[in-house]
């Protein structure tokens, strides 16, 4: 059985089903009772895995706009340095797949959804908090205003994370 995330995340038209690897946002649409997230991964994107967030947060942005009725025009301008708004993560692969995260995920199962989206069920990883996959404080203020929402704590906050 799987949670309403993991069936957003995981989509009906995966291409493979081999194991991925590549950045990842968690992405906010309005929902009935709030924000509600789901997984986009750089394959989403149509993007490389070795894209870093600079290279994806533009066509984030996009979607951000579509989404939310924004101009897109104007929200490029106003949030094109601001990649590190929205809760992130990496998947890499050294020598077996590392899965790289802020500790700012805004679901309880968001390793679930990781590995289903990455298609990671059959394989050896490791999980790694990464302090540089962090929400920055300011960049999701920056979007909050953008878009006329409140991200909710533990999303958006100052705090280090206890480990």
């Amino acid at each position: 059985m799987t949670s309403s995330h993991e069936d957003r995340a995981i989509g009906k038209d995966h291409r493979s089903i081999a194991p991925v690897y590549g950045g990842y946002y968690w992405y906010p649409t309005p929902g009935p009772d709030g924000v509600q997230w789901s997984l986009l991964t750089c394959e989403d994107l149509g993007f490389a895995s070795d894209q870093g967030h600079p290279d994806l947060w533009p066509a984030v942005i996009d979607r951000l706009a579509v989404t939310w009725g924004k101009n897109a025009t104007a929200l490029r301008r106003h949030l094109k340095d601001y990649y590190s708004a929205l809760p992130r993560g990496r998947v890499t692969r050294p020598d077996r797949y590392l899965i790289l995260h802020g500790d700012d995920a805004p679901v309880a199962d968001w390793l679930t959804v990781v590995i289903r989206s990455f298609r990671l069920q059959r394989v050896r990883y490791r999980v790694v908090f990464d302090e540089h996959e962090r929400r920055l404080p300011d960049d999701c203020r920056r979007l909050q205003g953008a878009l006329g929402i409140l991200i909710p704590a533990p999303t958006c906050r100052d705090s280090t994370p206890k480990r």
